[in-house]
């Protein structure tokens, strides 16, 4: 059974009905894609707007060599599909301000400012991540949103982004299936140089 080892740990047939979407398919979104789809979250759309670029290739292991110029959220979802051939992945080319998507569950994985905050006012909990440089963030915004956080760098180191995007899917995937994320209302602020963990309440 594919899912054996989990399923003392999460309600997977909840998980199965679950709608999420991934905003932004770069470093976050890679990890957050694929570990939702290992987990076997029923429906993922994974939306990017971009294609992709040599420099992403450090931190996006979805993509390869050849799939330069290509678009991120088609190449994503080949790649998901096999993975887990099981779970339904829908690729969206677009800006993530003006989508109308009937998920469960957004993860936040932009790295445009103006993006994120549009993503927050949605009536839709979102799972807000963010990395720059040695700095990560992660949080739940089920009804509060921060007035501020800081704004993502460009200096992503790979293993940064999977520590980050991991955290994210893992807090997500509580959600989806029916548990409440200590994270919820909170954000995670992580010093990776230093490996300082503290909870910052909204």
């Amino acid at each position: 059974m594919r899912y054996e080892r989990q399923a003392r740990l999460v309600d997977q047939r909840r998980l199965e009905r679950a709608k999420a979407a991934v905003m932004g398919m770069g470093g976050l979104g890679n990890f957050v894609a694929m570990e939702l789809a290992l987990a076997g979250v029923g429906h993922i759309y994974v939306v990017d707007r971009d294609r992709v670029e040599e420099t992403n290739l450090n931190r996006q292991f979805l993509f390869r060599d050849e799939d330069i110029g290509r678009p991120k959220a088609e190449v994503a979802a080949e790649r998901l599909r096999e993975i887990n051939p099981k779970v339904r992945i829908t690729p969206v080319r677009g800006d993530a301000k003006h989508l109308d998507l009937d998920v469960d569950l957004i993860f936040d994985c932009l790295d445009v400012w103006e993006e994120k905050q549009a993503l927050w006012k949605k009536e839709i909990p979102v799972v807000f991540g963010s990395i720059g440089g040695w700095i990560g963030m992660v949080g739940i915004f089920i009804e509060k949103h921060p007035k501020f956080v800081a704004r993502p760098a460009t200096d992503v180191l790979g293993a940064s982004a999977g520590i980050v995007g991991s955290l994210m899917a893992q807090e997500g995937i509580k959600e989806l299936s029916g548990q409440k994320s200590p994270l919820r209302n909170k954000i995670l602020h992580i010093d990776l140089r230093r490996l300082e963990f503290t909870v910052l309440e909204l």
